[in-house]
């Protein structure tokens, strides 16, 4: 037990807590409350694991919600590895056992997997992709690439049935059903691959119902169309009026032949109700008639009328056919994926679950593999993922071979190996898969094979939170005692707060008061009162912008509270909005569209009147009068001077567009406009530029994935402009800002100030689309209406949807409840929410708190103030063009160097270059060395061998002095020689390997090479760049012990110690013969200080200094080879004096070997 559990009370939960970590041999699914500290009892099981020897730090598999998630138990888990091995460190009887296993998993700790569930899955499918037929160079998709991958295949695939004349697009043709409109539906099975959707055998009505129906609708048309007036009301029409009006001419164009025709128009005035039609009696002939012509309609058409039965009936043929059409496209996108190699997240699932389950031997040795699982946030997960860790988590039959048909609900993990921690109170993620239904029947299936603990004490908010939970969600109108299908149980919430005090705690109201009831004006009323508390009270030094989390039931208003923060100058971190609020984001894209298309005028006209060059078309005109033409690649010398202008640049532009990678051109003309710096400086300025790099990194990523190309850069612009809630912070993470968003990106965070604002979103679910649900019989149901994107209306429905969508009304209710028990637990001393006046409370998401809030809650008086205005600069023409001129003029300044890069062996070619020894077109130049070149094989008449033989030569060298082993690594020689392109003989070996391992034998047995074994300490390719050292020119002699030697820097290192302070540098150049103010003369005259590059083959240390060793393949027969033999001296001499300087000690020898003539040159 720590200290701080032997101090403080017992918990209700103490026993769970334990439970997670002594009994490792049980699989626990724990159901934590909110604030109960669930990561932190995972990463003690995690600990426990490790500490007791039950699992490695490589068997363990730790699937997280999000990336966030994952990062913070990664880093929480290597911290408490850590305490806990100094905790058993410290103790006077130490475990060597415990603390080997705690160090071991320390070392290990990258090994562990913890990540999202997706991420897991794409690890086991490029382990095994063969297995599942998948291609091992799969790509993930990215979001925005697969709602681009979506829409191009079903606009494919419609088009390659239209060219076949498919006849399933004739019936639906026959059913009045556009193909094109059903996208919408393709997405949903999609995304539901796994759910079953039925669809009952339904044919066309027959006649004689049909007759009836049509009658009266005949009857209800030509009533209603008597009773309009030839010209609309002053009003207009009213909504029954434009019925009546658009079947009247239906009827007068079709006739209504079809049949089709006729339930069409009847489905026109059909409801499900019970609200029916209304009408506005002043804009008919007779009030009275109109009245009961609409009692007439509501009799005909709404409830269950012969004519809603009707159209029940129609739409569910049509839903057949509709049903048909998308399951063959699903099939069909699912191969085309895999053919394709390019995967969503959902078939990451999908294949994984197939992995195990077809192939019992890698089932086992996955599950060998991980032999520890834990799955967090478990309600709030895809059902297929509790099929992936069930079976990996169990054993398959001994056997099982080839495609089991593995039923998972009744497989049996092994003891101890699976760790689930949820909490179905907070389950709120239905729309995307999440199902409270499977949840609860996951949980049952733990109480057969492991069991199920819960923690209900809350570490997070202060009390009186905590009795705003227990006192409202503890009506069975929120959470029932015991679960249901649809709603979790109510578990109280027992607060023991951090110890301490604060600036203040409770929970607190205001009321809006807007002028106007519009929705942006509430939020704009709302945001100007938080804006000026919050300022407000950090001014007054009691809170800080971090301290406040702001959440807001839907992301339509988050721009409106955005711009009140900013107005007051407080930093923030917007979650949820929409990208692209700012004008600069759609010119990017229209000069996109210019540069592929540059002799558009309609794309050039774009871009010349838009951000960038705000040219008017008056400029035009005259240009176009003027003989000039809007032809970017053409610009011509004709026209107006201004317009010309503009083209040349854009010409320019054009040009770069051309030959450069799409994210290169974008990134430096975005920088060239000063686009960033713009969009930040405007109003919304973070939100502004952090969508600006949100959307050049898409382009980028593009790029990266293998489109560099303009309209791929379009196509990428594009889709991050359809993300309309992609997350694109100006800085990620910053600590110090209020935190805005919808509630539903608010998992798992807290606040200490919590405030709940927008009153204005409805509680009210919206009317759902689609019905699942799940079992262990049935397995997974679907039931969807499909729907019109344009119009919104049904186009296609189960016969008795209506049932399925009452249930799932039910559902989201439920879920409704759940949403408002994560917005009040994620504070922790404050929680403030918003309200309108008494008689519009009803109209808040927050609604359903108000009685206790009316007696419970402070009443907070939240006045706006108006923020000062933002500061302008106001200049004249002459002013910004002095500014300009001087801003380039700076530009100019700072473009000079500051410093020189050169290489020792650039310094030492040039000076061979001015005597002669080695031409300009001489190709041998490198780094390392100078020409590293040798005599060619007896075959070849060369005498040299380039660049590539010496590099194979020092490499081999280097790899040897570093290799403790006697023995000739004769296959590390083979590919140091394929590597470099060394010649090969016919079975494809190196030719001149023997040679190579013959040069580094006769290296070995060198006198330099035993002092350098034997040394106190040997380096080899040492990689060195040193400023203010340069070579004094070809008539200086480059002596070490010479005073006006050229080694001269600002500042001394000591590579093996500490920095060396002026006075030691002084006496350590003063003993190697340095003069030291000629870099403080060369810094006060401003000269450039030179960058001193180069790779030193072998440094070793012996008693009085260091030994510097360069290695020459030089053969030595040609003529220039005595001036060459000079230079290598002086360059040697360099890397003496620039090792001098980089160590603070004394290179004491320097040392040439020429390998390919065994002799030793040192002085």
């Amino acid at each position: 037990m720590t200290k701080n559990a032997a101090s403080r009370p017992p918990l209700p939960d103490d026993e769970a807590r334990a439970r997670i970590k002594s009994d490792l041999g049980t699989n626990l699914f724990v159901e934590a409350g909110a604030g109960s500290g669930k990561t932190t009892a995972l990463v003690d099981r995690l600990v426990a694991l490790i500490s007791t020897g039950t699992a490695k730090v490589d068997e363990i598999a730790a699937v997280t919600f999000t990336r966030k998630a994952a990062a913070e138990l990664r880093e929480r888990f290597q911290t408490q590895v850590e305490l806990t091995l100094n905790e058993h460190r410290e103790v006077e009887v130490q475990d060597d056992l415990i603390v080997g296993r705690l160090v071991n998993a320390l070392d290990d700790i990258d090994r562990a997997f913890i990540g999202t569930i997706h991420s897991f899955c794409a690890r086991l499918l490029r382990e095994r992709p063969i297995d599942v037929g998948l291609d091992p160079g799969f790509e993930e998709l990215r979001v925005e690439e697969r709602e681009e991958l979506r829409r191009r295949f079903w606009d494919s695939y419609l088009e390659r049935l239209t060219r076949d004349c498919d006849p399933r697009l004739e019936k639906l043709s026959e059913a009045k059903v556009s193909p094109v409109s059903l996208y919408g539906m393709f997405k949903v099975l999609v995304d539901n691959d796994d759910v079953v959707f039925p669809t009952a055998t339904s044919g066309l009505p027959p006649a004689s119902e049909l007759a009836t129906v049509r009658k009266e609708l005949e009857s209800i048309v030509s009533t209603g169309w008597e009773l309009m007036d030839e010209k609309p009301h002053e009003d207009g029409w009213d909504d029954l009026q434009k019925l009546i009006r658009k079947l009247h001419f239906e009827r007068e164009v079709t006739g209504w032949k079809e049949t089709t025709d006729v339930i069409s128009a009847v489905a026109l005035l059909c409801k499900k109700g019970p609200r029916g039609h209304k009408v506005v009696q002043k804009r008919w002939r007779d009030k009275a008639l109109a009245k009961a012509l609409c009692e007439r309609v509501d009799k005909f058409g709404v409830g269950d009328t012969p004519a809603h039965s009707l159209v029940s009936r129609w739409l569910g043929y049509r839903y057949c056919l509709a049903i048909d059409l998308g399951r063959a496209a699903v099939t069909e996108f699912a191969a085309h994926r895999m053919r394709i190699g390019k995967l969503d997240f959902q078939d990451l699932l999908e294949l994984t679950g197939r992995l195990l389950r077809e192939n019992p031997q890698v089932r086992r040795y996955l599950g060998d593999r991980y032999r520890c699982i834990f799955v967090d946030e478990f309600q709030d997960t895809d059902p297929l993922q509790a099929e992936i860790v069930f079976l990996l988590a169990s054993d398959p039959p001994e056997d099982s071979s080839g495609d089991m048909g593995v039923d998972w609900w009744f497989a049996n993990p092994r003891p101890g190996s699976l760790f689930v921690v949820g909490d179905p109170k907070q389950s709120i993620y239905r729309f995307r898969r999440a199902d409270i239904q499977f949840y609860r029947l996951v949980k049952e299936r733990f109480g057969e094979f492991g069991e199920v603990l819960r923690l209900s004490t809350n570490f997070r908010s202060r009390p009186a939170i905590g009795e705003l939970v227990n006192q409202v969600f503890s009506d069975p109108d929120f959470f029932p005692a015991e679960a249901t299908d649809s709603q979790a149980a109510f578990e109280r919430l027992d607060t023991i707060p951090p110890k301490g005090d604060v600036p203040c705690e409770g929970v607190f109201v205001y009321d809006v008061d807007p002028e106007r009831t519009r929705l942006e004006d509430v939020a704009a009323d709302d945001g100007l009162r938080i804006a000026s508390w919050i300022r407000e009270r950090v001014d007054a030094g009691q809170r800080n912008p971090g301290d406040f989390l702001i959440l807001t039931r839907l992301p339509d208003q988050l721009i409106e509270y955005t711009q009140a923060l900013e107005s007051h100058g407080l930093p923030v971190s917007v979650t949820g909005a929409r990208i692209g609020v700012g004008g600069e984001i759609e010119e990017l894209k229209a000069l996109i569209q210019c540069m592929i298309d540059p002799t558009n005028p309609v794309r050039v006209v774009a871009v010349l009147t838009g951000l960038f060059f705000g040219l008017d078309y008056e400029k035009f005109t005259q240009h176009s009068l003027g003989g000039g033409t809007f032809d970017v690649m053409r610009p011509g010398s004709e026209g107006n001077e201004d317009v010309l202008s503009a083209l040349r640049r854009l010409h320019g532009w054009w040009r770069r567009s051309v030959s450069e990678p799409a994210d290169i051109f974008l990134g430096t003309v975005t920088s060239e406009l000063g686009l960033l710096p713009y969009a930040a400086a405007e109003e919304l300025g973070t939100l502004r530029a952090g969508a600006l790099l949100y959307v050049l990194d898409s382009v980028r990523a593009a790029a990266l994935a293998g489109d560099a190309s303009l309209p791929g850069a379009l196509a990428a612009v594009q889709a991050a402009l359809d993300q309309q809630r992609a997350e694109a912070p100006l800085e990620p993470g910053r600590p110090d800002a209020v935190r805005l968003m919808n509630l539903h990106q608010a998992k798992g965070l807290q606040g200490k100030v919590v405030l709940l604002a927008q009153p204005t979103s409805s509680a009210n679910p919206r009317r759902p689309k689609i019905h699942t649900t799940r079992s262990r019989d049935d397995g997974a149901k679907g039931y969807m209406r499909v729907t019109d994107d344009r119009t919104g209306r049904d186009l296609a429905r189960p016969e008795n949807w209506f049932e399925y969508e009452a249930l799932e009304k039910d559902f989201s209710r439920d879920e409704y409840v759940r949403l408002l028990y994560v917005a009040v637990t994620r504070a922790e001393e404050e929680l403030v929410i918003s309200r309108w006046p008494r008689k519009n409370r009803s109209r808040s998401p927050w609604a359903p708190l108000e009685t206790w809030l009316e007696n419970n809650a402070v009443a907070l008086s939240l006045e706006p103030r108006t923020a000062s205005e933002r500061d302008t600069l106001s200049f004249s023409t002459e002013e910004a063009g002095s500014e300009v001129k001087l801003a380039s003029s700076d530009l100019s300044r700072r473009a000079v160097p500051t410093f020189l890069h050169q290489t020792v062996t650039s310094l030492t070619k040039e000076e061979l270059s001015r005597s002669g020894s080695l031409t300009d077109s001489d190709p041998r130049d490198a780094s390392r060395s100078l020409t590293k070149s040798m005599k060619e094989p007896t075959t070849s008449p060369s005498e040299f061998r380039g660049y590539s033989w010496g590099s194979a030569v020092h490499a081999a060298l280097a790899y040897t002095a570093e290799s403790d082993s006697d023995k000739t690594p004769q296959g590390i020689f083979r590919n140091l020689l394929v590597e470099h392109g060394r010649p090969l003989d016919e079975h494809g070996e190196p030719t001149e390997l023997r040679e190579l391992i013959g040069l580094v034998k006769a290296v070995q047995s060198s006198s330099l090479w035993s002092r350098a074994k034997t040394a106190k300490r040997m380096l080899t390719e040492i990689s060195f760049a040193l400023p203010g050292l340069s070579d004094g020119g070809p008539d200086q002699e480059h002596d070490s012990e010479s005073e006006s030697g050229p080694g001269r820097t600002r500042r001394q290192l000591d590579l093996f110690g500490q920095e060396l302070s002026r006075d030691e540098e002084k006496q350590v150049r003063s003993r190697q013969g340095y003069g030291y103010p000629a870099a403080d003369i060369a810094e006060e005259e401003n000269t450039p200080v030179s960058v001193l590059e180069g790779v030193i083959d072998l440094a070793f240390r012996e008693r009085g200094g260091w030994v510097v060793a360069d290695y020459k393949t030089d053969v030595g027969t040609d003529p220039d080879f005595t001036a060459r033999e000079a230079a290598y001296r002086r360059q040697v001499d360099l890397y003496a004096e620039a090792w001098a300087q980089l160590t603070g000690e004394p290179v004491k020898e320097r040392i040439l070997f020429f390998t390919a003539q065994d002799r030793i040159e040192q002085w």
